[in-house]
């Protein structure tokens, strides 16, 4: 001050705040920058298990449509002979797939595990976030229709063995062809067994919900597979940007 240079030494000070506030900013944006990068690549990874999940649950619906198909083709043809009231012992004999009980479980790990995340809400609002909401409304549904029809068809089952003994069709389904050689049922015998399955009306109704599922739950598995792919799409673009 006594030699009269306080405004030099004032311009070196502010010079020198602005040179630390420059670099602090420089900090933060790397910082940020860095923040972003790694929730990104975290991000990814539960994307990344998501597809891998439903690339699985593909799989496994289109088991289950190939499945249900020859079922329903089997119990339409056993349904055209009770509406003309004939009797096929291999129509009717097929037609029993309509008591195998099929139920999809999507494996939900990889989606759980976003929704436990802080990430989630990185997906609001896009059309990977729409998708997978469709997707796991649609496999509620199939749930729902799966466990219907399976209930419909045990309950009838149950009542079914109650009306008449049906040890000789089930050793028929399950005895290998030496075990079953040594019993004493003949060939008519069988076919007199199954067709007095193929008059029951437990057997008819059973086999008449059987042929609905084309529609109810072929449909359905169908529509996830569609959307399944949709959502892989969609991760992949994410994933890639």
């Amino acid at each position: 001050m006594e030699t009269g240079k306080t405004g030099k030494y004032l311009k070196y000070a502010i010079g020198e705040i602005i040179l630390v506030v420059i670099g602090i900013l420089i900090a933060l944006q790397i910082n940020n920058w860095n923040e972003e990068k790694k929730g990104k690549a975290e991000l990814n990874q539960y994307l990344s298990s998501l597809k891998e999940n439903i690339k699985n649950d593909i799989i496994v619906l289109d088991s289950l449509v190939k499945r249900r198909e020859v079922a329903v083709a089997y119990c339409k043809k056993e349904q055209l002979n009770f509406l003309n009231e004939t009797f096929n012992f291999e129509d009717t004999r097929n037609a029993f797939s309509a008591y195998v009980d099929f139920y999809f479980k999507s494996n939900t790990s990889g989606y759980d595990a976003l929704k436990n995340s802080p990430y989630l809400g990185k997906i609001n609002g896009t059309a990977l976030n729409n998708l997978i909401n469709n997707y796991y409304e649609k496999i509620y549904q199939i749930a729902e229709v799966e466990k219907s029809y399976n209930e419909f068809v045990e309950s009838l089952e149950a009542k079914q063995a109650y009306d008449f003994d049906r040890s000789l069709a089930m050793a028929y389904f399950f005895m290998s062809p030496e075990e079953f050689e040594e019993t004493k049922a003949t060939k008519d015998d069988i076919i007199e067994k199954f067709k007095e399955s193929h008059n029951s009306a437990a057997f008819r109704n059973i086999v008449s919900q059987a042929v609905s599922l084309d529609r109810n739950i072929i449909g359905p598995y169908k529509d996830a597979h569609t959307i399944g792919d949709d959502i892989i799409t969609e991760i992949d673009k994410m994933i890639n940007d």
